[in-house]
């Protein structure tokens, strides 16, 4: 994981791996994942697994990417998440953009 860089100045950036549980297949939720993603200019992925949950990786400056998370917990209008375990991943992948799989 990499934060601020006080000598060159710039933010550099953070990998999250994420499971979501829940009422989360079925009523829109990665494209609501994919709208905050790119919306606050992360990278990354989103999609269902055969267990009925939903697994996103998400890379992007640290504030946004937690701001990010926190969204994705609250869910959208019609899912129900009740529960969401993050991981902090220690390399970058530098995905091109954040895409539903």
């Amino acid at each position: 994981m990499l934060w601020y860089d006080e000598k060159k100045g710039e933010m550099t950036l953070i990998h999250y791996h994420a499971i979501v549980t829940g009422r989360v297949q079925g009523v829109g939720f990665r494209y609501f994942v994919q709208g905050e993603a790119v919306n606050r200019g992360m990278k990354g992925w989103v999609r269902n697994t055969d267990e009925g949950h939903v697994e996103l990786k998400v890379e992007g400056e640290q504030q946004k990417v937690l701001d990010f998370l926190k969204t994705v917990r609250k869910g959208s209008p019609f899912s129900k998440v009740t529960d969401m375990q993050m991981e902090p991943l220690t390399e970058l992948a530098h995905y091109k953009d954040f895409r539903i799989r």
